[in-house]
């Protein structure tokens, strides 16, 4: 299964480590997730700002949406009704 995280990116939800809310006044500085060594994408287009981190086995990626947008859409990957 694969999950949406904007723009026209999609990930594997077996490679998924965590989500984090980007700090609005952090995000601009520094990115917080370095310590991850792991490459950077940023997935929306260059006018809108950085929502959630997603960090997956084998990337960073930087996502405008929201983290409970994110959330919401990985529950519906396994909500069975």
């Amino acid at each position: 299964m694969y999950l949406h995280i904007g723009g026209n990116r999609m990930i594997d939800v077996r490679r998924l480590v965590a989500l984090f809310k980007a700090h609005p006044s952090r995000a601009s500085k520094a990115n917080p997730l370095m310590q991850y060594y792991k490459p950077y994408e940023y997935v929306g287009n260059s006018t809108e700002k950085i929502g959630t981190y997603v960090v997956t086995e084998d990337a960073v990626y930087g996502s405008p949406l929201s983290l409970s947008t994110l959330v919401k859409r990985y529950e519906e990957l396994f909500s069975v009704d």
